[in-house]
């Protein structure tokens, strides 16, 4: 990632430095600096340093910003670009003084948007953003009239942004899978490939649906079914859980991770499944498609839902209508139905708009959950989808008796709808 935001740098003609504890070359010869010793990098700049932080999260960005904050000026700027835990972000505030600018930022786009222009999400003072604001054009890319970088406000918030961003990739990422494998049943490679391609050029277009097109154009590999992860929706799920918010799609890819990590039970118990489809495919197909848009949307709904709550809790300040127009271009998450978000308001769960969607499909996850159970296939985030609307379409559900037996058991204190006993 550094090695290609280096290259797009060179390319438009910013001289730069590089300190790197580590050799690493460039295939071709380049004029500049790369040395491992801390001082000598320093010195090569000559008025105010802007430094990019693009190493492994947790304790080396700790022991950096140590051996960095003597030797800066208040002139000087440090930008965290990597995928700092928001409340490390904090730390590392106090770590570096006050006098020092330090930025926390997240990126998104990949080895290929590092080269090409990445998404680019950084918190800082107006004061500051004027500073960088060339760097963040050179670094960006120019779509739809808007450079795809967003400014949020509050130290740590780009930060907790870039968690959202993966989390929803998470749960993206398990639909995806969950959805292939569903049309896998019923149609060969090649008819596959026809239905992506159809899809990607409709408005359930994302990248990452791209990806999945690409991989099946390339020949088979066998590849190690173990998902791994590097915490950042982790990070989210133990977030949500101790501020008592709901983000069921992401929790429920996060646990099909750690699930695959248990390689040696799942090949010792392992049944062999026969699967097959009888039925008119068209209309099969119709539904997996109407199901993967409106769980795709509950993804994305959760996650920012998740950020607005938090925006109130740090006195973030977030502009969303930005945010989700700077995710258009060169972002892992990038989809189409972006612009169907835009136009939500407030708390997305309360918008007539959802609403229509849970009356609108909510029959059809259960057609395709009821098949799935029937062919004993895996429909883990859907599963969860359709659990979650059920709770919130059935009236008077089974939640009371559950805190009748801990008032039983514990005396806690029950609510009724006249009065509190």
């Amino acid at each position: 990632m550094s090695k290609n935001i280096s290259i797009n740098l060179i390319r438009k003609k910013i001289k730069i430095s590089i300190f790197n504890k580590e050799k690493f070359f460039f295939k071709k010869k380049i004029n500049i600096l790369l040395t491992n010793c801390l001082n000598f990098f320093l010195k090569s700049f000559l008025k105010i340093k802007i430094l990019l932080i693009l190493i492994k999260t947790g304790k080396p960005v700790k022991i950096i910003l140590i051996r960095l904050k003597n030797k800066l000026k208040n002139i000087d700027i440090v930008i965290d670009f990597g995928n700092s835990f928001y409340k490390n972000t904090f730390l590392n505030k106090k770590i570096i003084k006050k006098k020092i600018n330090f930025i926390s930022s997240g990126i998104s786009g990949g080895y290929e948007g590092a080269l090409n222009g990445l998404c680019i999400m950084i918190d800082c003072k107006i004061k500051i953003f004027f500073k960088i604001f060339f760097l963040l054009k050179i670094l960006s890319t120019f779509y739809k009239k808007k450079y795809s970088f967003c400014l949020t406000k509050g130290i740590g918030s780009a930060h907790y942004l870039k968690m959202i961003h993966n989390g929803i990739e998470y749960g993206v990422l398990q639909l995806i899978s969950e959805i292939y494998f569903l049309i896998k049943i019923i149609f060969n490679k090649k008819k596959i490939l026809n239905i992506l391609f159809f899809w990607n050029k409709k408005t359930i277009n994302s990248y990452l649906l791209e990806l999945l097109y690409n991989i099946l154009i390339k020949k088979k590999k066998y590849i190690c079914d173990v998902i791994e992860q590097k915490g950042t929706g982790r990070w989210m799920c133990l977030s949500s859980i101790k501020n008592f918010i709901n983000i069921n799609c992401i929790f429920e890819a996060l646990i099909i991770r750690i699930i695959t990590k248990n390689k040696f039970y799942r090949n010792l118990i392992k049944i062999n499944n026969l699967f097959f489809f009888i039925g008119n495919n068209f209309f099969f197909l119709e539904k997996i498609k109407k199901i993967y848009l409106f769980c795709n949307i509950l993804c994305y709904i959760q996650g920012f839902n998740q950020l607005i709550i938090f925006s109130k809790k740090y006195n973030w300040k977030f502009d969303f209508k930005n945010i989700l127009k700077t995710f258009l271009k060169n972002c892992i998450i990038r989809s189409k139905l972006i612009f169907f978000l835009i136009t939500f308001k407030k708390n997305f769960f309360f918008i007539n708009k959802f609403f229509f969607l849970i009356k609108k499909y909510f029959f059809y996850l259960k057609e395709i959950i009821i098949f799935s159970l029937n062919k004993n296939i895996n429909l883990f985030l859907i599963n969860s989808s359709y659990n979650f609307l059920l709770i919130i379409i059935t009236k008077n559900y089974n939640f009371k008796i559950i805190q009748l037996q801990r008032n039983m058991f514990g005396n806690h204190i029950i609510k009724s709808y006249d009065k509190i006993s």
